[in-house]
Order: C-alpha cells, then sequence, then structure tokens
C-alpha cells in the first residue's frame, strides 16, 4: 500500500518537476553562453575597436634617426611627416567621393615620363589604362603639393638620350610648368632606380639625373625638392647603392618603395636599412615615395591592419619618417608588368580599416591641406 501511493504521488508532481528542470537548464545554457563569450573576449577574438586596432602601433622613435638635415627644402618640422596619396586621377576622385568628410591630405602623387609632356597640364590616360592630370591636381587642391614621379629607365637607351639633349624641350616645359604652381614639388627622378625592372646602369642613371637637375635650375625653378627614390629591395645587378648616387648638392630627399615589405614584421629587410643608414650619412629626410598592402585589403576581415598597418605605422613613427605617399589603388585593375599576382588594396574596401586609416592619419604628427602648410615645409 505505500508502494502503491508512493508511485501515485510521483505521477501528480511530475510536470511540476518538469517545469522546474526546463528552468534550471535554460539558466544553465545562457550562462554557459555568457561565460563562453567571456573568455573569447578576454582571448582576443572578440573584433577589436578602431581605438584598438590603432593603439597597436608603436610610437616610439629611434634617436638614431633624429639627426640635422643638410642642402634640402620643404622639410616637414620635428615631429611632423607630410601625408601624401595617390597615385591616378580616377582613384583619387573616387578616394574623395568615397571620404568626402575626411580632411584632404597635404599632397598628391602624379606621374609621367621623360620623353613626351603628357599628363602634366592636361589629361593623359596611358597604356596601364588609367589617367594622369598633374594640373587637375593644382586646380582642384589648393594648399596641397604635389609629389610629381619622372619615369626613366634604362630600356630603349632613355637615360643616355636624355643626356644627348633629346628630352631637353619636354624637361624645360615641365621647368616653366612648375614655375605656375607657386607651391613645392616633390620631383623624384627615374623613380626605383634600382629596381631590376628600371635597368638601369648606375653611371647612366647618375649623368642623367645631374643633368636634368642643372637643366631645370638653369630654368631658375626654385620650387623643387629633387628626390633620390630607391626600391629599396634587391638592387639590379646587386650594384652598390652609392653607385647610383649622384651627390648631396643633387639630392634633396631620399625615397623608399614600401610593399611587400611591410608585412608581418617591422624590420623591412637589409636593403632598406642600407637606405636608411645612407639618408642618415648624408643628413637627407626620408620618404616613404610609394607604399600599399598589395596582398590586398579584404573587404569582410581587418585582419591586413595587424599584418601590415601596424608594421607600417609603426615603422614611420620608428624611423622619424618625414613623409609618407600611399597608394589607394586596385592592382587587378591596371596592366603593369611584374604585378599580376598584386591585389585591391583600396581602402574603401574596408569600412574598419578605414576608419583606423583616418583615426590615425587625422592626428596632429600628418601635415594636411591648410593655409598653415606651405608656411610649415618653409616654402615662401
Amino acid at each position: 500500500m505505500v508502494r502503491f501511493k508512493a508511485i501515485n504521488s510521483d505521477r501528480k508532481i511530475a510536470p511540476y518537476t518538469q517545469y522546474l528542470l526546463t528552468i534550471a537548464f535554460t539558466l544553465f545554457l545562457t550562462t554557459m553562453a555568457q561565460s563562453q563569450e567571456g573568455m573569447i573576449q578576454n582571448s582576443g577574438l572578440a573584433e577589436p575597436t578602431t581605438e584598438m586596432m590603432v593603439s597597436s602601433i608603436n610610437m616610439e622613435t629611434d634617436p638614431e634617426f633624429v639627426y640635422a638635415y643638410e642642402q634640402t627644402k620643404f622639410v616637414p618640422p620635428e615631429g611632423k611627416t607630410l601625408l601624401i596619396m595617390g597615385q591616378t586621377v580616377e582613384r583619387i576622385t573616387e578616394y574623395i567621393d568615397h571620404f568626402p568628410d575626411q580632411p584632404i591630405p597635404g599632397g598628391w602623387a602624379a606621374y609621367w615620363g621623360i620623353p613626351e609632356f603628357k599628363g602634366i597640364s592636361e589629361a593623359y590616360k596611358n597604356t596601364t589604362g588609367s589617367t594622369q592630370n598633374h594640373q587637375m591636381l593644382i586646380d582642384k587642391f589648393p594648399n596641397t603639393i604635389v609629389q610629381s614621379a619622372m619615369w626613366m629607365v634604362g630600356k630603349w637607351d632613355i637615360a643616355n638620350r636624355t643626356v644627348k639633349g633629346d628630352y631637353d624641350k619636354v624637361i624645360k616645359k615641365y621647368g616653366d610648368w612648375v614655375k605656375t604652381t607657386k607651391r613645392p614639388i616633390y620631383l623624384r627622378i627615374g623613380y626605383e632606380f634600382d629596381g631590376p625592372h628600371n635597368e638601369l646602369e648606375p653611371g647612366e642613371y647618375v649623368r642623367a639625373y645631374r643633368y636634368i637637375v642643372d637643366l631645370l635650375r638653369k630654368k631658375g625653378v626654385d620650387n623643387i625638392a629633387f628626390v633620390w627614390h630607391s626600391y629599396a629591395s634587391k638592387p639590379y645587378k646587386n650594384y652598390k647603392l652609392s653607385a647610383w648616387y649622384p651627390g648631396d648638392d643633387y639630392v634633396d630627399w631620399v625615397g623608399i618603395s614600401i610593399f611587400g615589405h611591410a608585412y608581418n614584421a617591422t624590420d623591412f629587410g637589409p636593403h632598406c636599412d642600407d637606405v636608411l643608414t645612407f639618408a642618415k650619412q648624408h643628413k637627407k629626410p626620408v620618404m616613404i615615395a610609394e607604399s600599399n598592402p598589395v596582398q590586398g585589403i579584404d573587404p569582410k576581415n581587418s585582419e591586413v591592419w595587424d599584418q601590415w598597418f601596424v608594421n607600417f605605422f609603426t615603422f614611420i613613427y620608428n624611423k622619424n619618417i618625414k613623409a609618407v605617399s600611399f597608394i589607394n589603388e586596385d592592382w587587378q585593375s591596371l596592366y603593369i608588368e611584374g604585378t599580376s599576382d598584386w591585389k585591391d588594396g583600396r581602402l574603401n574596401n574596408n569600412a574598419k580599416v578605414a576608419e583606423a586609416w583616418f583615426l590615425e592619419t587625422n592626428k596632429k604628427r600628418y601635415l594636411k591641406q591648410s593655409v598653415e602648410l606651405f608656411s610649415q615645409l618653409g616654402y615662401k
């Protein structure tokens, strides 16, 4: 009898017991989920904020790279870096359209070739499928500088023909145009002179470089800073860097390219180190004349920030870089020899990466468009 009553009693309370167990199990699952979320956040797997992304940059400057500059011009004050963007009419226009509320950079990059006066005073669409127009940058963006890249290679005897005077009319016409701009122009003569892709012999390059500078000086062009721009990678035929140097009287700035260099390390390799050491020995400021994360900026994740941008900005601070030019480019859309495996490295691909970029570059360190810019660069 007692056993019967006990069994009967269990059956009567079973629904209530089941209700309590359901509540308990739900609470258990909720607690576990919250605990797991906390573990993920604590382990660093949670998506970082842009403030956290920028805070990963090491802003310390190596005292070794703080030195007095000599025989130069248009250098930002101590603790400042000139910000430049590029490099085609299409991409510059796209950049402005995507980021209309962001400050205008301190300058813009443009390109041309010494054999012809094209892409300077008017638009010119070249074989890469993109357009160059120096004058557009002058007209559209007051109180900014232009970083002007002069293409010159060893192929087709370009360097030797320069010295022979074949391009004198082009150089003089360019000089006349520079005078009309009434602003600093940073001219990269034969940019990436030591790159294997340019096939320049050092002696030919030095003679051509000096010839161009002498001709422009004779024209009375005084608003140009001459930039000696190294590829900062394994050089053509392993020539020594010094073999390409035109001399202190002909160089205002030393330039470097930063592409694959910046992935996964703040050490950009021995060839880049050699250029930085050379610049210090000759007391010249350093410009990152071309840069981009050429493995691309993925729209779906911001991993490239830690993989490339943190190292890039850390390098700028650590090495006391005085000017930096970022190429906002989709390399797959161009037809440039040797870049077939490069991807889309435009900031507008990823909103979070772009937000972190502007959070960093909007700091007072980076010189942008302003009525004070020219005086900050020592230009009157």
